[in-house]
């Protein structure tokens, strides 16, 4: 996953990444297309929200109902079919998501994201002692993957290769797309990262 596909946008406030706004901009996708890892990069992101919350997914469902967007999570079968658009999952559905899919999923996400800012930004500080940080990161990295082993499709390497490293950093770039998802145009900068211009 790229960095430079993380495109910033300009906050409302730039000291806050509280106040999750729904607010949307109006940015020409019409002369965009979606990114080949669009689909496995926001599965990644709710396997990582799953890993942060327990009881997730309840979660997920009564905070989609609270921002309107129930009728695009009318169902729990609905919402894993969404997400079996992500070719690495075991049960792939050889579908593709829509542009409204896909806003719905972006909204979701940055707003769960607030909501666990506090544990994304523990796990990313480096202020902490590196024992009470490595501690955090080995439950961290120990719950993601067991998600991942029963999800995913083991039989495909890049699966096999993100189960057998050491050193997180696959891991580490999901928790900063969250950190980077929160707060006033939290949506929009994740939403930008998932389009190519054509």
């Amino acid at each position: 996953m790229k960095k430079n596909l993380l495109v910033t946008t300009n906050r409302k406030n730039e000291n806050s990444v509280s106040g999750f706004s729904n607010e949307t901009v109006d940015y020409p996708y019409n002369k965009c297309v979606v990114a080949s890892d669009a689909s496995k990069k926001l599965d990644f992101l709710f396997l990582v929200i799953e890993t942060l919350q327990i009881n997730a997914t309840d979660s997920l469902f009564l905070n989609a109902k609270n921002i309107g967007l129930s009728n695009d999570f009318s169902s729990r079968v609905q919402f894993w079919k969404m997400r079996c658009s992500n070719p690495l999952r075991k049960s792939y559905t050889f579908s593709s998501l829509s542009s409204d899919q896909i806003n719905s999923l972006v909204e979701l996400i940055s707003l769960m994201a607030e909501k666990l800012y506090p544990l994304i930004r523990q796990l990313l500080s480096s202020k902490e002692s590196k024992t009470l940080n490595n501690e955090r990161w080995f439950l961290f990295s120990s719950r993601l993957k067991s998600l991942i082993s029963e999800r995913m499709n083991m039989q495909r390497t890049y699966v096999a290769t993100l189960l057998s490293q050491d050193n997180n950093e696959f891991f580490r770039e999901l928790l900063v797309i969250l950190s980077l998802s929160c707060g006033p145009g939290g949506a929009n900068r994740l939403k930008a990262s998932l389009y190519h211009q054509t």
